[in-house]
């Protein structure tokens, strides 16, 4: 028999109950042990019950950091993406670099910064 998580909460509801009813205090420890295990086991069950989408939101989704906007000159305005400028070329001290498209469409790859709001840039060689 595989115990679920109510199980051991109406498991140690039940210890609580009978040690105050009879005074009998070290069964309170038991109660307690209980109630441990199956936080243990509550745990389990909605790790389980996670879908893909909800377990991606735990996970590390990329490894380069986001890099604010303000670090850069941008040239040729595209649009405006969350009250933030989407540029087409961006320019970072003697670095260009040209817009590849949105973080969630486009696989990251080397040489590719990712600049604020979810937009990733390639280097371009000059």
């Amino acid at each position: 028999m595989k115990a679920d998580s109510r199980f051991y909460f109406t498991g140690s509801i039940v210890l609580t109950l009978m040690a105050f009813a009879s005074a009998t205090w070290p069964l309170l420890a038991i109660a307690l042990l209980a109630t441990f295990c199956g936080m243990m086991v509550a745990d389990r069950e909605q790790l389980a019950a996670l879908d893909s989408r909800a377990l991606a939101m735990f996970l590390v989704q990329h490894e380069r950091p986001l890099l604010p906007l303000d670090a850069f000159r941008g040239r040729e305005l595209l649009f405006y993406h969350g009250g933030q400028p989407v540029y087409r070329y961006l320019i970072g001290r003697d670095t260009r670099w040209q817009l590849v498209g949105p973080q969630d469409e486009v696989k990251e790859g080397p040489g590719m910064i990712r600049v604020w709001p979810g937009y990733l840039y390639r280097r371009l060689d000059d």
